[in-house]
């Protein structure tokens, strides 16, 4: 009798610590329930999506225009718009979540969000841990310097210069391949980039050239700023989806051809860019 007592304390025991491992976090996964009927369908993250009647977005927040906070308080931007599509399309709510960039696909793969919407540009990194949607915005990396600066004319030569980018964006990766520079600062965003950059405190800010536009479309404040040269490799960004969520996948691709042929990506890209971009 005593060996099972003493047995039926230590299953209780594991117990309670199986509990408290999944109280941890505070947005988790749906968890997987095995050995039953709905197994099948509760392994299958569209069907969770619409079980619980949200889809759980990850995203910067601080890549305007594809993802920033408006005056209202409210997140906005050219890749909510398409969160808010996607969530219309599946019938559920778009709930969002914010974090910096180089964190976004490690929470991802630990399960902590259901997609990426964040101007995630499809590198062949990336693709090893996470599957992408196909492309739903086209751009490249340009140079912005301060209206005064003479010396830097192309991001292709950044010889000896102080350059600002995005912490674990394409961009960044690009200014690594050109190399040359004196300095790499990393920026959780483009906000606290500009801020260096018309301070003097970087001597170049190299980004999505549809960031670079907005900025300037919209900013008064001296010392202004100017962009220079050509873009540099054209960049494509993709919905950061979980490793093998085919139906999830084919959903979104779905959705993306759509709104490519009825106009409204081109509206989109007008709305928050003020130019058009390649399908």
């Amino acid at each position: 009798m005593k060996r099972i007592k003493m047995l039926l304390i230590a299953m209780a025991g594991i117990a309670l610590l199986l509990t408290a491992c999944g109280e941890n976090g505070s947005v988790s996964p749906t968890p997987v329930s095995g050995g039953n009927e709905s197994a099948t369908a509760t392994n299958n993250l569209l069907e969770r999506i619409r079980q619980k009647g949200k889809i759980i977005v990850a995203t910067s927040g601080t890549f305007k225009p594809n993802t920033f906070t408006d005056e209202d308080g409210q997140l906005a931007g050219y890749d909510i718009d398409w969160a808010n599509m996607i969530a219309d399309k599946i019938g559920v709510e778009a709930e969002f979540v914010t974090g910096d960039l180089a964190g976004l696909v490690p929470g991802l793969v630990a399960g902590r969000y259901d997609v990426i919407l964040s101007g995630l540009i499809m590198t062949d990194e990336r693709r090893g841990v996470i599957d992408f949607s196909e492309r739903y915005k086209v751009d490249g990396g340009i140079a912005v310097v301060r209206e005064d600066n003479a010396v830097v004319t192309d991001v292709r030569n950044l010889e000896g210069l102080r350059v600002g980018v995005i912490g674990g964006s394409g961009y960044m990766e690009d200014v690594q391949q050109i190399g040359g520079y004196k300095e790499l600062k990393e920026y959780p965003g483009s906000p606290e980039a500009f801020i260096d950059l018309k301070a003097g405190r970087i001597d170049v800010y190299v980004v999505a050239k549809g960031g670079a536009s907005d900025f300037l479309m919209n900013d008064k404040e001296k010392p202004l700023l100017k962009m220079v040269g050509e873009i540099y490799n054209e960049k494509y960004s993709g919905v950061g989806i979980p490793k093998g969520e085919t139906e999830l996948k084919q959903l979104i691709d779905e959705l993306i051809a759509e709104k490519k042929q009825d106009g409204t990506y081109d509206q989109l890209a007008l709305k928050w860019f003020g130019f058009q971009i390649p399908h």
